[in-house]
């Protein structure tokens, strides 16, 4: 006798489904609630992200870093955070709270491990670190616990060292360039290699005084015999052709800082001519855009019995000096101007060698002391006048934020925040 194996076996796929059932359920739900996990992730970070920048722009638009600016700070930081919810579908945000505590301000940027200091009241930039920890409860399912979702964000300024102006500083080369801006130091002795004493006391470096004012620009004409030593040869006005134009106007954009330059490889290419109805625009354009324009004049007319006398001025401190403690500018009126070999005869637009450090070319920070329409003495000089701060001056792009002292302007970014992949 035959049995009939098939119709035993009705109902058993039934039976296994039904069996598998809740364990489908089960994955699909926590598929569906991880997946719900990350939307709030990625809402809760763009939110820390927008809050974090407020909170940097803010803070380093004061001159203080103290107490009541971080205050300030934060609570423009909750504000932001607060439209942010707002916003259409980050409903499930609302229970998210934050407060003041949960931002931390550096001078540096914070890693981790360990936490740089907290930030002081004369500290100059400074970094926001916001922190948030939202549950969420899973929504398909009711068998699990609320899951945290934590997110930093952090903001801070960041140098824009690919800004160099196109002017050049004609470093002394013969017979040995002295490097060292923190002595006084005529020059290396190209037999003995020993240090040759300066004798005014006062710090330099390149053949420049740490704190002399001058003019970028300089007038070369007539026998080239009679040119400085700190200048291009005749025709030449110190000018440099940065971007492989000679359009009057990039000079200008160049100058005023709307077109980021760095120096491509070990030579530069110098730029014939005034130029100076685009020059004059832009170091005045750059001079406003400073947050402080006070003049530093090198000089000033006097009128003496209907005679005009001329009388060189001394600041103490210099003028840089008294830039950087008032701490009210931008930084925009600090530029990174190149340092080359001028030696030997430059026709029309030449190239010169870079002066080079470790085989990368050297730019030196210079401080912009008044603008081009300064009344006395210069408007007719075609002078753009500057102190040699002495200050090394980054023009590569290699900037590090564990460095608080930025050269030239800044902006305010967002940094990769430890335990926040998405920041």
């Amino acid at each position: 006798m035959k049995t009939n194996y098939s119709k035993n076996q009705r109902g058993v796929v039934t039976v296994l489904v039904v069996m598998a059932l809740p364990v489908l359920l089960l994955i699909m739900g926590l598929a569906l609630d991880f997946g719900h996990v990350f939307v709030n992730k990625t809402r809760l970070q763009n939110a820390l992200d927008a809050t974090a920048l407020s909170a940097a722009i803010v803070i380093n638009a004061d001159v203080s870093k103290d107490i009541t600016a971080q205050n300030n700070a934060s609570d423009e930081g909750i504000k932001t955070f607060e439209q942010f919810k707002k916003s259409m579908g980050n409903d499930e945000l609302n229970e998210v709270i934050l407060l003041r505590t949960d931002f931390k301000y550096f001078a540096t940027l914070p890693t981790l491990p360990p936490l740089p200091p907290p930030l002081n009241a004369t500290d100059k930039f400074a970094f926001v670190k916001v922190t948030s920890t939202k549950n969420v409860i899973p929504w398909l399912i009711g068998i699990m616990d609320d899951m945290p979702i934590p997110a930093r964000a952090t903001a801070g300024p960041v140098g824009n060292n690919c800004n160099l102006v196109p002017f050049v500083m004609c470093a002394m080369v013969n017979p040995s360039i002295d490097k060292n801006c923190d002595d006084d130091t005529i020059k290396i002795d190209a037999v003995s290699g020993h240090a040759v004493l300066g004798t005014d006391g006062i710090n330099d470096c390149y053949g420049y005084n740490v704190g002399q004012l001058r003019s970028l620009m300089i007038t070369c004409n007539g026998n080239n015999n009679n040119c400085p030593a700190n200048s291009l040869e005749s025709g030449n006005f110190n000018l440099l052709d940065l971007d492989g134009s000679q359009g009057g106007k990039d000079i200008r954009d160049i100058l005023q800082g709307t077109t980021n330059t760095c120096l491509q490889g070990n030579t530069l290419n110098t730029k014939p001519g005034w130029t100076w109805g685009n020059v004059s625009k832009g170091v005045d354009d750059r001079f406003n855009s400073d947050t402080q324009t006070t003049e530093y004049p090198k000089s000033i007319d006097t009128k003496v019995k209907g005679v005009t006398v001329t009388t060189d001025i001394t600041y103490n401190p210099s003028p840089y000096t008294q830039y950087e403690i008032g701490r009210y500018g931008n930084n925009k009126r600090v530029w990174s101007v190149p340092f080359a070999d001028c030696t030997g005869l430059q026709n029309g637009n030449t190239n010169i060698p870079s002066v080079t450090t470790n085989g990368k070319p050297v730019a030196g920070c210079v401080f912009l002391t008044e603008d081009t329409n300064y009344p006395q003495p210069y408007k007719n000089d075609k002078k753009v006048m500057v102190e040699f701060t002495g200050k090394p001056c980054p023009q590569s792009g290699i900037w590090s934020p564990q460095n608080p002292v930025l050269n030239g302007p800044y902006k305010i970014v967002l940094f990769k925040s430890s335990g926040s992949g998405d920041s």
